[in-house]
């Protein structure tokens, strides 16, 4: 009997043990990156296919300084352009004629500016 109170006893212990909160971590801990924290994010710009970002849509991400081609499917069909915040574009056509810079929020009827179905690239920075 007395082997069984004594087991009892250490059982009764040993859950006070493991029910002790562990201790929280500093906020050294938490926040103190070896090297600097770079905030990361895809850019890019927003067509469509009829005015006022009607019609077939596209978000389509970029690199600054990159020149962007259009497939087949969306060469001198892009009726509405939208670069992201922080991005400003220029855009060409097939004969080497360019227009921008174009900011955000862009334009819903590149019509408005002589661009309507005549994009063929961009580049954005």
């Amino acid at each position: 009997m007395k082997t069984f109170a004594v087991f009892v006893a250490i059982a009764a212990l040993a859950s006070f043990a493991v029910a002790a909160p562990t201790p929280e971590p500093s906020p050294e801990a938490i926040a103190s990156p070896s090297a600097p924290v770079e905030e990361r994010q895809s850019i890019g710009v927003f067509v469509t296919k009829d005015i006022n970002w009607g019609g077939e849509s596209a978000w389509i991400p970029v690199t600054r300084g990159a020149c962007i081609t259009f497939n087949s499917a969306w060469v001198n069909t892009v009726t509405s352009f939208g670069p992201d915040s922080g991005l400003s574009c220029h855009l060409f056509d097939c004969g080497g004629t360019s227009i921008g810079p174009i900011f955000n929020p862009g334009y819903a009827s590149l019509g408005s500016i002589g661009w309507n179905d005549r994009i063929n690239s961009f580049r954005c920075v």
